[in-house]
């Protein structure tokens, strides 16, 4: 027992609405969203480096557990669990209903499940139409059974209703008989209590050698989980939450329906989940490149040196499919939305953006990115002729009308380069003379802290993009305001340093 370790991932209370009949939920529930919050949890631990041995999932999956297509809903997110790869337990709540049903499709029945040295009693308790809960006798008998039955494994106890400590409210929140399921977990050994329920969640603390924690609400604001770490019977929990509370976190780069390279998002829910998140605006991007030409054409970059077709796209009256991004885009402006495009050069430094499209007025923001380079052959052209390649189309590219310089330096990683430290002071020289903010980019890329302070050092605004080709992209700042940390920037100087709209 001494020498085992394991790592949980504990979440709690999802309450998805997907298609299941629902009764009104109360506006702090983002139960609609409750499949995004939970990939974005993933995407979270991938920033932070971390790798759950298991994932606990503490009850109320789902908003109606009693409609018929609420088995659906619970599929919806079996499969999210299922897609990470990582041995998942989970419990019933109270909104789940069904018990037998919720046990087939997940696998998962009342009582122990051995995993990494440790084992995971699971309760199924019983819930009266009055709210009220309990654990069935036999259930509360039972734990001294397992312990006594695997003398030496660490056992956790996994319910929806919190155990421990006591909560002030007129709501049931605890099962009835809660007294003597404190004292079966302390005669059995348990050494670790999660549970859920109650949507504010409890802060970790121990109680006659049980230490017990009630996991918050996944649906509610500020969308919180926690990490676990167990070392033989030592507990460490981190708290973590999805929202972030810091001032000026304008997202300046988050793409649409349109764009070709896009996954998942979806504008509407994109929108939605930056104002819960503790986004201040959010920008809708999408590539002009992408907008004037069809996919495979687009993607190929040739265009870049096809001036002729870019003409011929020019001429017509849609630009392919610009007019139908432009009104979709001018639709959703507003003080909290604000509308612009992604550009890149062609010709050799020329803006490829029509005339037409082009109008000030039209656009809230235009950022400007280095996606190909003209003349740059991957696999011939060298290090150092990249370098002066690079450099020239920044030049360029950075005296157009953008605000805002897109992943600045990230050419070089996608093509297989190393990362030109030595070019940080002179492209943050470059902004600086033209007075655009550097992108803090982490879609499929790191920025280096370093570059960020050098633009500091320089005066030069910095700017936060999701760059969010998927949903669980949007808002989710976490690496931004590390990365800025490691610079040096503290939220305090967000106001100062920190890019945002007029």
């Amino acid at each position: 027992m001494a020498d085992s370790s394991l790592t949980i991932l504990a979440v709690s209370d999802l309450h998805y609405t997907g298609l299941a009949r629902q009764a009104a939920q109360p506006p702090y529930v983002h139960g609609g969203l409750a499949r995004v919050l939970l990939n974005k949890v993933f995407l979270r631990l991938r920033h932070l480096g971390v790798r759950p041995d298991v994932v606990v999932v503490l009850g109320d999956l789902v908003e109606n557990g009693a409609d018929p297509e609420a088995e659906a809903d619970l599929i919806a997110l079996h499969s999210e669990l299922t897609r990470t790869g990582i041995p998942f337990i989970v419990v019933r709540g109270n909104h789940d209903e069904g018990s037998e049903r919720f046990r087939n499709l997940f696998g998962v029945k009342a009582g122990l499940r051995e995993m990494g040295g440790y084992g995971f009693i699971v309760y199924d308790d019983i819930y009266a139409v009055t709210h009220e809960t309990m654990r069935d006798t036999q259930d509360v008998k039972t734990t001294q059974k397992i312990a006594k039955a695997n003398p030496g494994l660490p056992l956790v106890a996994l319910q929806h209703a919190p155990i421990y400590p006591a909560i002030d409210s007129h709501y049931p929140y605890r099962p009835t008989n809660t007294a003597e399921i404190i004292d079966s977990f302390h005669k059995a050994g348990v050494f670790l209590s999660l549970s859920g329920h109650y949507h504010k969640g409890q802060k970790p603390r121990a109680s006659n050698n049980v230490f017990y924690h009630t996991v918050p609400a996944l649906c509610e604001a500020p969308f919180a989980f926690s990490v676990i770490r167990l070392s033989g019977t030592k507990v460490e929990v981190e708290e973590h939450a999805l929202a972030l509370h810091y001032p000026n976190l304008a997202d300046v780069h988050c793409h649409t329906e349109f764009a070709y390279c896009a996954t998942t998002v979806d504008t509407a829910a994109a929108i939605a989940l930056s104002k819960c998140l503790g986004v201040t605006q959010h920008c809708v991007v999408e590539h002009a490149f992408q907008l004037y030409f069809e996919k495979r054409y687009a993607m190929s970059g040739k265009w870049q040196s096809d001036p002729k077709r870019i003409e011929e796209v020019w001429a017509t009256p849609t630009r392919d499919r610009m007019a139908s991004y432009r009104r979709f885009a001018e639709k959703l402006r507003s003080p909290f939305v604000k509308i612009g495009l992604e550009i890149d050069l062609y010709d050799n430094g020329k803006m490829m953006l029509a005339p037409e499209d082009a109008k000030e007025d039209l656009w809230d923001l235009l950022v400007g990115a280095i996606h190909f380079i003209h003349d740059f052959v991957p696999g011939k052209t060298t290090q150092q002729e990249a370098e002066e390649l690079f450099l020239r189309d920044t030049a360029q590219l950075v005296q157009l009308p953008i605000k805002v310089l897109a992943h600045p330096l990230r050419f070089f990683a996608w093509n297989n380069l190393q990362e030109p430290k030595h070019l940080y002071p002179v492209v943050a020289d470059l902004l600086a003379d033209s007075a655009v903010a550097a992108e803090i980019n982490f879609h499929a890329y790191q920025t280096d802290p370093e570059f960020i302070s050098c633009c500091a050092e320089k005066n030069v605004k910095i700017a936060l993009a999701s760059d969010a080709h998927a949903l669980q992209e949007v808002g989710e700042f976490a690496p931004h305001v590390e990365v800025l940390k490691r610079a040096g920037i503290t939220p305090k100087m967000f106001p100062d340093v920190l890019f945002s709209f007029e």
